[in-house]
């Protein structure tokens, strides 16, 4: 099980408690980051249409979301879990499927680093392969 601390946040911004059923974003205090709790696209796309919908994003107050870095989704995964291998009493309508994050694979620009949250594994995909997306918000934006 992750040891990462995780809060319910509201439509309104405001913190909930673990109970709560209407929550729209999952904040992890202790790394400054705010997530979606549910991905941003209804379908597989590429990455650059999962950017886009992170950069158009307002939610709970705030339009300041990006995809996150591959270090900031990696946090995600529960290794004690599988289908999806991410918290379900946070994080709402996994896929077991890819997805993005906005970092780069170091030897091509046309491929990004994703995580496959089926299984939890970290891996790079060319771009215009199909995935979801989380969006992120960090603390001080």
């Amino acid at each position: 099980m992750s040891n990462i601390k995780f809060i319910k946040i509201g439509a309104d911004g405001q913190q909930l408690p673990n109970d709560a059923t209407d929550w729209v974003a999952v904040e992890l205090p202790e790394h400054g980051l705010t997530f979606t709790a549910t991905s941003i696209v209804d379908t597989d796309v590429p990455q650059e249409k999962c950017d886009a919908a992170a950069q158009a994003l307002t939610l709970a107050g705030h339009s300041d979301w990006d995809l996150p870095t591959i270090d900031e989704l990696s946090l995600l995964v529960d290794r004690t879990r599988y289908e999806p291998a991410i918290s379900t009493d946070f994080f709402q309508d996994i896929q077991n499927d890819w997805y993005w994050s906005k970092t780069p694979a170091a030897w091509s620009s046309a491929s990004a680093w994703g995580v496959y949250f089926g299984y939890g594994y970290v891996y790079y995909g060319h771009r215009n392969g199909n995935g979801f997306a989380l969006a992120v918000r960090r603390a001080g934006q």
